[in-house]
């Protein structure tokens, strides 16, 4: 078996064990609620109620625009062909489109750099510090799209895209092999608003350690795997 093959078989354990959890969770939840003070039982008329409101809500506790963001980013890197690059015999136009990449990332950083050093650095806070700048605030989105900047610069020079269908196509690409990933995180999404709804986790002393544990195995983790998958 590849590694892809205990991946795929590890990502079907998890939907399942999201599924049948969610499902546990209905009836447990119901008969804590009957015999222990402080637990709210989805299957009450309280919890009915709940879970028809929140559907949407909880869905949007995902961060799916960080998501789909750093999706993109790896789906150009990942249709550029840069990846594959440092993993076999590179041609000359290769080693002169990673020059070329290279020298442009450096002038990005040193533009990008200048608006952190100069004086009254517009990406600095107004107390003249990262922290809680506008540079901290935007970090994520910065490495994303630099990482989309690198693979459409690589893609160009290389000759792997020659047309705004390219373009367009290198951004999109990876969804199509990830989208059994969009249907676990939304039943993820149910799961944990549910078990954050029921109270059965600080009755058992949890201080929200296990909670957050369980959101980024079942956000993150399962992403990291699906990318795996699809790189």
């Amino acid at each position: 078996m590849t590694y892809k093959d205990y991946i795929q078989r590890i990502l079907k354990y998890l939907f399942w064990g999201v599924l049948i959890g969610l499902v546990l969770l209905l009836f447990v939840s119901w008969v804590l609620s009957i015999y222990v003070d402080g637990v709210q039982g989805l299957l009450t008329y309280r919890g009915i109620r709940w879970m028809c409101v929140n559907i949407v809500p909880n869905f949007s506790e995902v961060h799916i625009a960080k998501m789909l963001l750093g999706l993109m980013a790896m789906s150009v890197l990942r249709e550029s062909g840069i990846l594959r690059a440092f993993r076999s015999h590179l041609s000359l136009k290769q080693r002169r489109a990673l020059q070329i990449t290279g020298v442009s990332v450096l002038v990005v950083l040193s533009l990008f750099s200048l608006l952190l050093i100069l004086p009254d650095a517009v990406l600095l806070s107004a107390f003249g510090s990262i922290q809680h700048s506008a540079f901290s605030k935007g970090l994520y989105g910065l490495i994303a799209c630099l990482t989309i900047f690198i693979g459409m610069v690589y893609g160009y020079t290389s000759g792997r895209f020659s047309t705004m269908h390219d373009f367009v196509h290198a951004h999109v690409s990876i969804f199509s092999a990830m989208p059994n990933y969009f249907v676990m995180l939304f039943f993820a999404s149910q799961f944990l608003g549910c078990l954050n709804f029921t109270g059965i986790l600080p009755l058992l002393g949890d201080d929200g350690t296990v909670f957050h544990i369980l959101k980024g195995l079942l956000y993150n983790g399962s992403l990291l795997l699906y990318i795996l998958l699809a790189l």
